[in-house]
Order: structure tokens, then C-alpha cells, then sequence
């Protein structure tokens, strides 16, 4: 069983975040205040991380069919499904493969491929991540240097310290396992089949998910809208919250 954050509002409308591979639910926290009293809202701990437990053979195929019985389990049908970096690689998963399952999706700072078709591109990538903690340190030692790696320049150290929080309290194993499954994931030949409105959320300046590789997502999306958020990095949510809860809920009282 998967743990959540949320409220218990009923007969409404539902919500479900999706976080990414160095968080939690909770760092939706701000977006869980400003949805609850209109939406049912649930934010997930992937397997793993939080409260929720480790499974076996992680793959982003896996966490999307363990997310889609757990939602069902909870009479959830028909959620706006929003998903950040691996949440939204999730998501995608989830909508391309049972097209019928979500009223709406929205794709933060993610991508519809993981990285370059080079493999020592991939393979640089996850040794970069995964190296410090086979030498010893703890993910509570990492965590400050790779939050402000992927945030834009002058980044804010409230947001700093409270993602580092977050991303510290992840077990190494947890967090192993889901940079290993980015590998493979590559459904750039499935966008088409996406055919619910979805909203592309971009950083200016995300290396992550960079925003020309968003932008040339939306195109393959038949319903889709794209936004790009200036003076930006991945940390879209935290960074400029003001625009991306605006944005998120003009496009959902708009569905």
C-alpha cells in the first residue's frame, strides 16, 4: 500500500501528484493548501520513499501500475494526474497506456525520453548520482549540492534547505533504484497516443528537462498547452510557485 498526503474531501474532483526521484509528497505540500477545500487531493510516496513500502524490480512501468491500482483501490477515477520529473515520466506511462484513465495530466521538468541516445551519456549520468553514495557518503551529505545543481542561478535558500530536507531523508536504496529506472524509458513514439488535455510546464533554465525538449513534447500532443517559466530551474513548484499554482489552476477550472 502506498502512503499519502492529502485531505479527505469526497464527491469532488481529485488530484494526485506524483513527485520525482529526489522527494517526497511532501513537496507539495503548498500546492495540497491551495487545492484542498475545491479538489480531492492526494499527494504519493513512491514505493520506497516516506511511509510507503520498497518493491521489487523498480521500473517506471512498475511504479505506474502499482500508482494505477492503488488509485483505483481508493475509488479514484477520472484524477487530474500531475506528475513532476519521474512523476512525470510516470504519468506518462500511465496515460499512454490506459488512455481512458486520467480526466487531464500535467508534466512538470520531465521528459519523454530519458536523456541522450548515447550511452556514455547515461552511463556518466547515474555514475555522477550514484558513486558518492557507494563511497560512503549518506544522502543527507549530498542533498545541498545536488538541490542547488538543478535549481536556477541565486536560487532560494529556504527552497535550498527544505528540498535538501526532503531529498536527505530518502534512503539510499530508495533512491538508487530510481535512477535505475530511468534506463530504457523512451515513449517519444507514444505521445501521439495521449488524448486528454495535458499541460507542459517548463524552466527557462532546467538542464534537467531542458524546455526546448518540453516544448517539442507538446507538439506530438494532440490537446496540449506548454509553458515555459522564465529564470527557472527544475525545481519548478518550489521555485516559482506563485506562477506554476496559477497556471495549474486556470488549466483545471478550464477543463
Amino acid at each position: 500500500m502506498l502512503n499519502f498526503i492529502g485531505n479527505k474531501v469526497k464527491n469532488k474532483r481529485s488530484i494526485v501528484f506524483i513527485h520525482g526521484i529526489a522527494s517526497t509528497s511532501e513537496t507539495f505540500i503548498n500546492q495540497i493548501k491551495l487545492f484542498e477545500k475545491t479538489f480531492s487531493i492526494i499527494s504519493i510516496d513512491l514505493p520506497g520513499y516516506g511511509k510507503s513500502r520498497q518493491i521489487k524490480n523498480i521500473s517506471i512501468n512498475k511504479y505506474a501500475d502499482t500508482i494505477c491500482k492503488f488509485l483505483l483501490s481508493k475509488n479514484i477515477n477520472k484524477p487530474v494526474l500531475i506528475g513532476h520529473s519521474l512523476g512525470g515520466m510516470i504519468v506518462q506511462e500511465i496515460i499512454t497506456k490506459n488512455v481512458n484513465f486520467a480526466k487531464a495530466a500535467v508534466l512538470i521538468a520531465t521528459s519523454a525520453k530519458f536523456g541522450s541516445s548515447d550511452e556514455s551519456w547515461q552511463n556518466n549520468f547515474i555514475k555522477s548520482r550514484i558513486d558518492p553514495l557507494n563511497k560512503g557518503k549518506s544522502m543527507k551529505d549530498i542533498s545541498t549540492n545536488a538541490i542547488t545543481n538543478i535549481m536556477s542561478s541565486n536560487p532560494n535558500k529556504k527552497v535550498i534547505n527544505f528540498a535538501s530536507k526532503i531529498m536527505g531523508s530518502i534512503p539510499k536504496n530508495t533512491y538508487k533504484s530510481a535512477i535505475y529506472s530511468l534506463v530504457g524509458f523512451d515513449l517519444r513514439h507514444k505521445l501521439q497516443d495521449i488524448i486528454i488535455p495535458t499541460l507542459l510546464i517548463a524552466g527557462e533554465n532546467d538542464k534537467q528537462a531542458p524546455s526546448k525538449t518540453m516544448k517539442s513534447m507538446s507538439k506530438k500532443i494532440k490537446y496540449s498547452q506548454y509553458l515555459e517559466i522564465k529564470n527557472c530551474g527544475h525545481l519548478i513548484h518550489l521555485e516559482k510557485p506563485e506562477i506554476f499554482n496559477k497556471s495549474i489552476k486556470d488549466f483545471i477550472l478550464n477543463l
